[in-house]
């Protein structure tokens, strides 16, 4: 892995940028200890040793190209999926820019937020669908 020196450091938000390679998710990727690895799980490996088993490394800052140690954390998969762009109390938009307000937030049987216009547009889709 290259050294944080050739990443390309985000004056706006102190992340600093994988500038190689990028999967199609939007995690920068790397050859590290035999292997295509994350970009972000090869620097906190670097910084901080291996990540324990059954625990994930988690991007503070929301960026999947970030590899600054100080903005990831080692969490279970259930916390990071908890702390994803969906479940943060803080988005006031779902993932296709509908508002999370109250108004338009489904709370599921599993506890699951979904957002209501997603769910009435998968819908209406569905019905146009059946009924050609």
């Amino acid at each position: 892995m290259e050294s944080v020196g050739d990443m390309i450091t985000s004056m706006d938000t102190d992340c600093i940028l994988w500038d190689k390679s990028y999967k199609e998710t939007g995690y920068g990727q790397t050859y590290f200890e035999g292997k295509v690895t994350r970009a972000h799980k090869a620097a906190w490996i670097q910084a901080n040793g291996p990540v324990p088993e059954g625990m994930v490394i988690d991007h503070l800052c929301g960026n999947r190209g970030c590899v600054n140690v100080e903005h990831l954390r080692v969490v279970t998969q259930q916390e990071n999926i908890m702390a994803g762009k969906w479940n943060r109390d803080n988005r006031l938009t779902c993932p296709k820019g509908h508002p999370t307000s109250q108004e338009n937030t489904m709370i599921r049987n599993n506890g699951k937020r979904e957002c209501a216009e997603c769910n009435r547009e998968r819908a209406r889709a569905n019905y146009r669908k059946k009924v050609g």
